[in-house]
């Protein structure tokens, strides 16, 4: 939540699609170092009424942290009412991940990661704890139906989350135990979104305020993390297919490319649809006034 306006523009489609009985949000998690991220989200999920999420945040100092990483997040932070803004402890993502996946049921949770993965590749190591009996892996195993990632570029490309954290996105690709279906750079590029955000919500509205402070004033951003929101919510629908039956191979820099493989059960997502159709209803789920 930071890096780019996007990422609020993915949590602002989740709650709405919440909001409408199509998905229950158990938690968010912030991927980056930045200590404004976790406040932002809390902030956003107020905003929305659900100021009682539990949100976790990346434990390790120095990953994406530079002052232009936080162009909107810092402000939403400072200016909307948060649990974090007096320098409230921020939860560890996985032990918060290892909470909340112990309790649901088996093969039920979809995880949407919209940025780099380090929390998922440390959830991955972690080992039995008070929370559960069950190492990383076999927790994963157990409660997760399956796995979202916006990143890299399909079949072959070189994408920034994947960039960002080369070795993260390769351990994933590698040992996630569930299927992974990829939303990657080339499904949201071209779907530009935001501007209706300025002709219809309220001028304090928070998603609205990080694409004005991110882009400089009105204006839209590409839907990258918002079109990977809609099918980890509502799966394929009409917008969407994907090439099923292999793996994303993760290369040192970042770069990957798709490797068939008979009975692989990981995916990646291509389009149906123009992008003015997905352009429109992400708008209009972006615009969605909050439900209390």
């Amino acid at each position: 939540m930071g890096p780019d306006c996007d990422d609020a523009g993915a949590l602002g489609v989740l709650h709405a699609l919440a909001a409408n009985g199509e998905a229950r949000i158990l938690g968010v998690m912030h991927c980056t170092s930045s200590p404004w991220g976790a406040g932002c989200i809390d902030a956003i999920n107020a905003y929305y009424g659900r100021p009682d999420l539990p949100v976790g945040t990346l434990q390790a100092r120095g990953f994406l942290d530079e002052a232009s990483y936080r162009k909107y997040n810092e402000a939403i932070a400072k200016t909307y009412p948060n649990r974090f803004a007096g320098g409230a402890e921020q939860p560890d993502a996985v032990r918060l991940y290892r909470r909340l996946l112990s309790v649901e049921a088996d093969r039920t949770v979809v995880i949407i990661a919209i940025g780099p993965l380090p929390n998922l590749r440390a959830l991955l190591a972690s080992g039995p704890d008070d929370v559960s009996e069950l190492d990383g892996v076999e927790l994963v195993a157990r409660k997760v139906k399956e796995l979202v990632v916006m990143g890299g570029q399909f079949p072959s490309g070189l994408e920034w989350n994947f960039r960002m954290d080369a070795d993260s996105a390769r351990h994933v690709a590698e040992r996630w135990p569930t299927p992974i279906m990829y939303c990657g750079y080339e499904i949201g590029a071209d779907i530009m979104t935001g501007s209706r955000l300025f002709a219809e919500a309220p001028a304090d509205h928070p998603v609205r305020r990080a694409y004005e402070w991110f882009l400089g004033g009105p204006g839209d951003r590409n839907s990258w993390d918002l079109t990977a929101v809609l099918y980890g919510v509502r799966g394929p629908g009409t917008y969407f297919g994907a090439r099923m039956g292999g793996k994303a191979e993760v290369l040192a820099d970042g770069a990957n490319r798709w490797v068939d493989a008979a009975g692989g059960a990981d995916g990646y997502l291509i389009r149906r649809t123009a992008g003015d159709d997905l352009k429109e209803e992400l708008e209009r789920l972006m615009v969605q006034p909050p439900s209390f």
